[in-house]
């Protein structure tokens, strides 16, 4: 073992394991796997490497047993060898840090190959014949000490194991490469004869290399050996008819021909000989010099690429996303900071796959072997022919093949690298191309703040801060797509003059598509491309899904919408095609599914003129409808309004969907769609469908009620007032008025402001002679007025309201009006009178049936009772209203209940009790966010503290004197 304070080392792994301390003394572990942790470790040295990595590389990605325990383990091993600090805890995993005089055998041949490719360039550049031989034999003494410090057997300490695949090919492609240089060195030196042993064996390792098997030709030749040469050529011709199906290149070919005609003589150029590949091909587009954005998508996919070095065989990643989402950028950025992990340079195909023309993947082909140094004469016929040979080019190298715009997996496949150390990266609008173990990267929109700074990086940061707000508007009218945004960003540019809240507004609202255009670049083209590309069943279902609305929806929407029975297929096709995100599941496991904003702007353009728009909209309606309906109907009441009148029968959803959808959990249900439910009702309302809209909200009134969505319904029932408003409809329109008046004063305690709407709604009712919602409106119109103080006029509008009620048979009305009456009475002290009402009003709540009335009327009682000092009956009276409102989870109401039993408690000097229950209500109130009855019952908690705080000292002197 090599102690702390011990010598430099040199560690050799080039071929057997060899650690050397300075003194001779060999120090590498004994163990087979801390030999394979030390090679892995020395590959990277320098470099951290996870734990779990690290047991990828040893035993295998399957293999038991390869968990940190085992890893730490294995380490620590190597760790007794090397010392601490050469294998040092943390830095995000394990690393082999060099300490100063220590030497790898793996370092110091790639320092010798690139200062001999330095020699080689200096031999070039000069002028003088004698200094550029000087350079080449030192390029060649270089190259022959980097050969030499490998040993055989080769790796033998690597581990084999799949995911070292990629590593061992990597370090052999390199050794291939230096063979390659060091023969077209000697040759050009004139050592021939030098050369001939090395170039048999590398030949026995390499039988395919076209590069070894000229030079030996081009060496055999020159040492007067022809015959041998040319049966070396007909031994290289068979391995590469065998293994490629094709002849070997041109160029050997052709001197191969030159030999037999004893036309290879030393007057060749020093490299005309060769066939090595030519210089690292470098085809990438320029990056993108503002990328903002997709860091998570970023790593990813840089990630995935760059274990391709390290991976059995080479890795596909498929980039997808819908049109205008930056897959071409981002993956052009990866590409561009990978570079370093694919040295023998990038390939870059556009396949066009958008275009109503994808490039044939054969053509393709011929194009990138030409690059890879193939003459047109040496380039196969047959797109099979052309596969192998471009496979046998890339064999050895470490290369990013970039397949931009991929149309299916018929256009990728042949591009697929077929050793390890390769990669290709696609992109492509479908996301399922059928590539075997592609690894698919799904690009989504930019957030808010990442689409300010791309707006930020193209119109400058100062601009941006001087207008954030319509920045922010900008970036949400682009949706995240950075194609919209780069526009919006060019256009601004151009017109420095321009306040951004200029172009927010020109984005506001339909039309923005047609401002979405910077030169020859627009954000409709590239969708237009993606929907031409659809066949007509699928272009029907995404104009109609744009009536589905911005928010995630169910399959049973897309059938409802498609009229089908089962819309799975062109659903899943969509999504296939970028055009229609998948978001998860919702509660019952289904999927759900979300167009973008621009998609759903195109697709509803195009439903302007098409003959199926009407219907489908009417369905869809129709369908919320009856959900809903189905939903309220097992759900517990408010206390306002009896229930509707139910569907005798579904038009449009079957049985079996009201039983998967609502009837599990109605609350449940209704809550989870809130968002389409609100998107539907507007839908309706623009379409001049207001009345089936209020079916929809009056449906969703008890939900909000006994869930505290106040100021959702509200905001519906002015949607719809204002809907029929416009439609010419003032009875619906007071109707919905006089509805969300209801939530404002009772639910809100706004009474002052539902006022004016009650007022109108009375017009309008007593004008058409309405007297059914008139009497119900009269009690909501007292129950105002008793709140802001005006118990006389109270008492008149109650009085009225339940003669009209009575008259027309409307029992909820009755009880409405009989609560507010008693209520009057009580606050004008007439309590015999006020409690023969409430009483008259709990009668008819319990003759009801429905636990929200009943507990309304019980808690006018309550409160009657309170105010004419009648503390003794209402205990009684809270825990019925107990029973009552936790029977259907009201739990304001149950809250409501602690607190009047506290004050009744208070009230009969029972203070203990009065805290108990005070207590109770308050931690209710405060669940709820009820802050002002909290506040209220917080003052009420404490008197009846201080009252026991007294009533203790009164108790304490009375001992002290007694």
């Amino acid at each position: 073992m090599i102690g702390t304070e011990g010598g430099p080392v040199e560690i050799r792994m080039l071929g057997p394991l060899e650690v050397t301390a300075d003194d001779g003394a060999r120090v590498e572990p004994s163990q087979p796997l801390q030999r394979a942790a030390l090679c892995v470790l020395a590959v990277r040295a320098g470099r951290p490497v996870s734990a779990r990595a690290l047991g990828d590389l040893l035993w295998g990605d399957d293999a038991p047993g390869r968990g940190a325990g085992a890893v730490k383990t294995c380490l620590s091993g190597v760790r007794r060898a090397l010392t601490r600090d050469r294998l040092p805890l943390g830095h995000g995993g394990y690393r082999l840090v060099p300490r100063p005089g220590d030497t790898f055998d793996l370092a110091v041949f790639r320092d010798l190959s690139a200062r001999a490719r330095e020699a080689l360039a200096r031999a070039g550049a000069t002028g003088g014949a004698a200094e550029g031989e000087r350079c080449r034999e030192d390029a060649a003494e270089l190259f022959g000490r980097a050969l030499a410090l490998w040993r055989e057997p080769v790796l033998e300490d690597l581990p084999e194991t799949p995911s070292l695949a990629g590593v061992r090919a990597g370090l052999l492609g390199e050794r291939r490469r230096v063979r390659e240089e060091a023969a077209e060195t000697l040759l050009a030196l004139g050592r021939h004869r030098d050369l001939v042993p090395d170039l048999r064996t590398w030949l026995e390792d390499d039988p395919l290399n076209e590069s070894f098997s000229a030079a030996l030709l081009l060496a055999l030749h020159r040492s007067g050996r022809k015959a041998e040469a040319l049966r070396c050529y007909d031994r290289t011709r068979a391995s590469i008819r065998a293994a490629t199906g094709s002849e070997p290149g041109r160029v050997l070919r052709d001197l191969a021909e030159r030999v037999r005609q004893d036309d290879a003589d030393e007057g060749d150029g020093t490299r005309a000989w060769s066939v090595r590949e030519l210089p690292p091909l470098r085809q990438l587009p320029p990056d993108l010099r503002d990328f903002t954005g997709h860091d998570a998508d970023r790593d990813a996919i840089e990630e995935l690429l760059r274990a391709g070095a390290t991976a059995p065989v080479p890795p596909t990643v498929h980039v997808t996303g819908p049109p205008g989402i930056g897959k071409t950028a981002l993956a052009l950025h990866v590409a561009h900071r990978v570079g370093d992990a694919f040295p023998d340079g990038q390939i870059h195909v556009q396949l066009a796959g958008a275009s109503m023309v994808p490039r044939e993947v054969v053509a393709v082909l011929g194009e990138v072997l030409r690059a890879l140094g193939v003459q047109n004469g040496d380039i196969p016929d047959t797109l099979d022919g052309r596969a192998a040979l471009y496979r046998s080019r890339l064999a050895g190298r470490r290369v990013l093949v970039f397949a931009d715009d991929a149309a299916d997996a018929a256009q990728v496949r042949p591009l697929l690298p077929g050793e390890p150390g390769s990669a290709l990266l696609v992109t492509g609008r479908s996301r399922h191309l059928g590539l075997d173990g592609a690894r698919v990267v799904d690009v989504r929109p930019l957030g808010p703040a990442e689409a300010v700074d791309l707006l930020a990086e193209i119109i400058g940061p100062e601009r941006v801060a001087r207008e954030r707000p319509a920045a922010d508007a900008i970036a949400a009218a682009c949706d995240g797509f950075p194609l919209a945004l780069r526009i919006a960003g060019a256009r601004l540019a151009a017109r420095p003059a321009w306040p951004l809240s200029h172009l927010a507004g020109l984005l506001d609202g339909p039309g923005r598509l047609d401002q979405m255009v910077a030169g020859d670049t627009a954000v409709r083209t590239h969708i237009e491309h993606a929907y031409a590309g659809l066949d007509e069943p699928t272009r029907r279902a995404f104009r109609m899904l744009a009536l589905a609305g911005p928010h995630p929806f169910a399959p049973w929407v897309a059938g409802v919408l498609l009229d089908t029975a089962d819309a799975g297929g062109v659903l899943s096709e969509l999504v296939d095609r970028c055009l229609l995100t998948a978001c998860g599941v919702d509660r019952l496991g289904q999927p759900r599914y979300r167009m973008h904003d621009l998609l759903r702007e195109y697709a509803s353009e195009l439903l302007h003129g098409d003959a199926d728009t009407e219907p489908a909209l009417e369905r869809l309606v129709v369908a919320w409808l009856e959900l809903v309906d189905a939903a309220d109907d097992r759900a517990p009441r408010d206390p306002y309004f009896p229930a509707p009148a139910r569907f005798r029968r579904h038009t449009v959803v079957a049985a079996d969907l009201v039983g998967r959808l609502v009837a599990p959990d109605p609350a449940a249900w209704i809550e989870s769609e809130m968002p389409n439910l609100r998107t539907i009702v507007e839908v309706a309302c623009a379409a001049n469908r207001h009345r089936l809209a209020t079916g929809i909200v009056m449906r969703l009134a008890a939900h909000s009620h006994l869930h505290r969505k106040h100021f959702e319904v509200e905001y519906l029932w002015k949607l719809v007032a204002r809907a029929a408003t416009d439609a010419g409809d003032p009875e619906t329109a007071a109707y919905a008025r006089f509805r969300g008046a209801a939530v404002v004063a009772g639910d809100q305690s706004r009474p002052g402001d539902a006022l004016p709407m009650v007022d109108e709604a009375v017009e309008v009712f007593e004008r058409v002679g309405n007297h059914r919602d008139l009497s119900r409106v009269l009690g909501l119109r007292g129950s105002c007025r008793l709140a802001l103080g005006r118990a006389e006029e109270a008492l008149l509008d109650a009085e009225r309201g339940l003669a009209l009620a009575e008259r027309t048979g409307e029992r909820h009305a009755e009880l409405s009006c009989l609560r507010v009456l008693g209520l009057a009475l009580s606050r004008l002290g007439e309590h015999r009178r006020a409690v023969a009402a409430a009483e008259r009003s709990l009668a008819i709540g319990r003759d009801l049936g429905e636990p929200a009335y009943q507990g309304i009327a019980l808690f006018s009682l309550v409160r009657i009772y309170a105010e004419a000092g009648r503390h003794d009956r209402i205990p009684e009276l809270c825990a019925e209203g107990l029973v009552l409102t936790r029977s259907i989870d009201h739990v304001l109401g149950t809250a409501y209940f602690h607190e009047q039993w506290g004050y009744a408690h208070q009230g009969l000097g029972r203070h203990e009790l009065a805290v108990e229950r005070l207590s109770v209500a308050i931690d209710l109130f405060a669940s709820q966010q009820a802050a002002a009855a909290e506040a209220a019952c917080r003052e009420r908690l404490a008197e009846s503290r201080a009252a026991l705080r007294a009533l203790k000292a009164v108790r304490n002197r009375k001992a002290v004197q007694n």
